[in-house]
């Protein structure tokens, strides 16, 4: 597969624009191992173009650096060759680095041992954790949500098994605003993220067929979905790999910044907080939405909003991207703490983000600082009133 990203490939110059941008450097792994090329996007198209070329094959411990890649597309954003036709930088590192991986899977070299543990569950149990189908709904117990209609609440793994205030907080606000909404319930399973991260491509596309399936015997028009992961998978993986859907996919936070803006929801009740937001890489530089979730925090009645130095397009990765939290937990961990510490830096007393792994990852790192961290579908509830 990496045979398709050869021109990509022989296009870096080695510059280094993927090592210090205009914020400062921009790789966080690279940063967190030593600052040697090979962790970096120009090392790794060095890497990739010599295994094109028949020089490098694939041993365990060049496997072990083509897994660190977090996917958090900040090379990318700061490349500076760009593709005449676009105007867009030229070298997706993100697409190379995927296409390495299927390889590595296909020649029966990977994934990582970890990685598979996660495959297995997949398989078995369709969420990344191995938890039973059946909890998968739990959340919704009460709810009375529809198995059909013209809206679709995708919950993902992260919310429907690991923080379900999520979950339950998006479907709050979006009947609060008007929105009816259906839900798969058992019906969803995993979109994918992980096994499209890990190299299994086969079983990321079972995955992928099923839910699109799932979704049109739904009669879906429109889904939504809390996960940036999901977000992006859904909205641009699976059109890639399947073709064209027959329905919208938008994350939640444009719909809740929508509501507010419409006057259909009211965020009335104070927060006194300084906030501050971290944008996810997939739903900023994967999808460039940025001003959506800052939107919806400035409404809040009685809290401040402000920015950390590094934000939007510039912002440092919650470390827990593209599976490296599962493959490497400590490097995960390391970077999450960076982005802890760039938050304290803003004097808020407060992380929000849109994320569900962006909140998980942050929300371990914050224990020693005590910092809170939010999911903005949960504060919003919060800031209506609503109980959780």
């Amino acid at each position: 597969m990496l045979e398709k990203y050869r021109v990509a490939v022989e296009s870096c110059g080695r510059c280094g624009k993927c090592i210090v941008g205009e914020a400062g450097y921009i790789c966080p792994v690279q940063q967190h191992t030593g600052g040697f090329d090979h962790y970096v996007a120009r090392g790794r198209n060095q890497i990739a173009r010599a295994i094109l070329d028949g020089k490098l094959e694939y041993t365990p411990e060049l496997i072990d650096v083509v897994y660190t890649c977090l996917g958090c597309k900040s090379c990318y954003e700061q490349c500076g060759l760009l593709d005449h036709h676009t105007g867009q930088p030229a070298i997706d590192e993100t697409k190379i680095t995927r296409a390495m991986r299927v390889d590595i899977v296909r020649e029966g070299k990977g994934p990582l041992p970890a990685l598979k543990a996660v495959d297995s569950n997949v398989q078995k149990s369709h969420n990344p954790f191995g938890e039973p189908v059946e909890k998968r709904s739990a959340w919704a117990a009460g709810l009375d949500l529809p198995k059909t209609g013209d809206t679709v609440y995708f919950a993902g793994c992260y919310a429907s098994y690991r923080n379900p205030k999520i979950a339950k907080a998006t479907v709050a606000i979006l009947k609060k605003g008007g929105i009816d909404v259906a839900y798969l319930g058992e019906d969803e399973w995993c979109c994918g993220v992980p096994e499209l991260w890990d190299g299994n491509a086969s079983l990321a596309e079972e995955l992928i067929q099923h839910n699109v399936n799932a979704l049109k015997v739904a009669g879906v028009k429109r889904v939504i979905t809390s996960c940036a992961g999901c977000f992006h998978s859904l909205k641009t993986d699976y059109p890639e790999i399947i073709g064209k859907l027959p329905f919208e996919v938008v994350h939640s936070s444009e719909v809740i910044a929508d509501l507010i803006e419409n006057g259909k929801i009211n965020l009335d009740t104070e927060i006194v907080k300084t906030l501050t937001y971290h944008d996810p890489c997939h739903l900023g530089r994967h999808e460039n939405i940025y001003e959506p979730p800052r939107n919806a925090l400035k409404a809040i009645k009685g809290a401040k909003f402000v920015e950390m130095p590094r934000n939007r397009g510039n912002a440092w990765c919650c470390g827990g991207g593209a599976v490296v939290a599962v493959a490497f937990p400590d490097l995960s961990k390391d970077i999450a703490y960076d982005r802890i510490q760039e938050a304290k830096g803003t004097a808020a007393e407060a992380l929000v983000s849109a994320c569900p792994l962006c909140e998980n990852s942050l929300t371990q790192a914050a224990r020693k600082d005590k910092m809170e961290v939010y999911d903005l579908s949960v504060i919003v509830a919060e800031a209506m009133g609503i109980q959780i």
